[in-house]
């Protein structure tokens, strides 16, 4: 992810540095990442008590910041385009709450502990004037658990950055779907388990919206110039694009993919901002009139404001899955396992559905569901809406290497990956 990760407001600094550290304090504490707020408190409050074991719980950019008190007071006279703007503008303070790894990916992040362990091993064996490193020490973890998207938990296994599950402590991974176990990124389901998912459609405003939307292309309408906010998620974005060009979002042809960030880039003069976090509070006070996004932020916006529909256009849709890992460097990991194996009961699995408004991935949860969730349109679709989608994968490192390049362009970043990138077949038109 390209935005800061942050704490909710309970948690501080301070709270992750400890948990972080060994031997700090006289309990061990489990930190548990999760994408967005998708844990219910209820829930980690139970598993404390039920184990002794503490969890310290950070969230990422999907999660909703908190509403100003001032913000949109000047419902009377302010456009949606004004209002979008003045919801983004920070005046130039500084959010207390941004943590230590601004700007860092959880990749390079995961990544980044690891370094350091093999710089200082190697630093050591240097002096000691040994031409082998040897065993080396990693450092704690910054996250024991991680609840993330299938793309990223591809990276991460593909660099090393996450543990086998123990299946004897998992048990509860049998409660999952066959179709959700062995997914392109994980395919021989060693270290995920997948635990929700969501589709990705049009959340639109209808007092904002004058006329019926009914494709991606709405997206690049003119008449909503300044009141469309896209995620800040280069591959939600680019899911977007190949949609609209009617192209598989996991393409891989770098004739493809540049055409979609073309279209991005066509549409840039009428995006208000590139955002997930503001989104939701500009969604729901009537501030913007179009947002892209997956069907479980639709559903936690619409349960704030009637104006809201959710879309799932002509063109065809994609789904992300969100699944449990740990982390490598975890040293707690048997605990880590514990929490996911907890999280994974067929109870807890519901309980955190509905709590997230994201789709179950097992048929034993949903069975616990009342009719209100389970029978719901936007959580659990017709099957004629979902066949022949796509789950969201892993891109190939070539493809990583145009798509970032790309998306640092499009969103005024900078990187130093190299755009000189081989074509690759495969790619077809949906």
């Amino acid at each position: 992810m390209s935005k800061p990760l942050r704490f909710p407001l309970l948690l501080g600094l301070t709270a992750l540095l400890c948990a972080c550290l060994t031997g700090c304090g006289s309990k061990q504490t489990l930190t548990v990442y999760a994408d967005g707020d998708y844990i219910s408190q209820s829930v980690l409050d139970a598993f404390t008590e039920e184990t002794g074991i503490e969890v310290t719980y950070v969230t990422g950019s999907r999660t909703p910041e908190a509403e100003e008190e001032t913000l949109f007071e000047d419902t009377s006279t302010q456009t949606a385009a004004s209002a979008v703007q003045e919801a983004l503008s920070d005046n130039g303070e500084r959010d207390p709450y941004d943590d230590p790894y601004s700007g860092m990916t959880l990749v390079e992040i995961l990544q980044s502990t690891r370094d350091a362990s093999i710089a200082e091993a190697e630093e050591k064996a240097a002096k000691k004037g040994d031409a082998s490193v040897g065993e080396i020490e990693y450092d704690p973890a910054v996250y024991d658990v991680i609840l993330t998207d299938g793309a990223t938990l591809g990276e991460l296994i593909e660099n090393d950055l996450l543990l086998p599950l123990d299946l004897s402590q998992v048990t509860n991974r049998k409660n999952i779907n066959a179709e959700y176990t062995g997914l392109d990124y994980d395919p021989d389901a060693r270290y995920t388990v997948t635990t929700m998912w969501g589709m990705l459609g049009v959340l639109w405003n209808t007092q904002l919206v004058e006329e019926q939307l009914t494709s991606w292309d709405d997206l690049w309408n003119e008449a909503y110039a300044g009141q469309i906010i896209m995620p800040d998620s280069l591959r939600d974005c680019l899911s977007v694009a190949l949609l609209s060009l009617e192209k598989y979002p996991n393409a891989t042809k770098e004739s493809t993919l540049n055409a979609a960030f073309d279209k991005l880039e066509e549409q840039q003069a009428l995006v208000a901002d590139y955002s997930n976090r503001d989104a939701f509070f500009l969604m729901q006070n009537n501030r913007a009139a179009l947002y892209p996004c997956f069907s479980g932020d639709a559903l936690s916006m619409m349960s704030e404001n009637a104006n809201l529909a959710f879309l799932i256009p002509s063109g065809g849709t994609c789904r992300i899955t969100f699944g449990y890992a740990v982390a490598a460097a975890s040293q707690y990991s048997e605990d880590a396992m514990t929490f996911i194996n907890y999280m994974c009961s067929a109870t807890n699995l519901a309980k955190n559905a509905v709590y997230s408004k994201y789709s179950l991935t097992s048929d034993l949860a949903i069975e616990k569901l009342d009719d209100y969730w389970s029978s719901n349109p936007v959580a659990y679709p017709d099957e004629s809406i979902l066949t022949g989608t796509q789950i969201i994968t892993t891109f190939s490192a070539e493809n990583r290497a145009l798509v970032n390049a790309r998306w640092a362009q499009l969103t005024g970043q900078t990187t130093d990956n190299d755009t000189d990138t081989e074509t690759e077949e495969g790619d077809t038109s949906t």
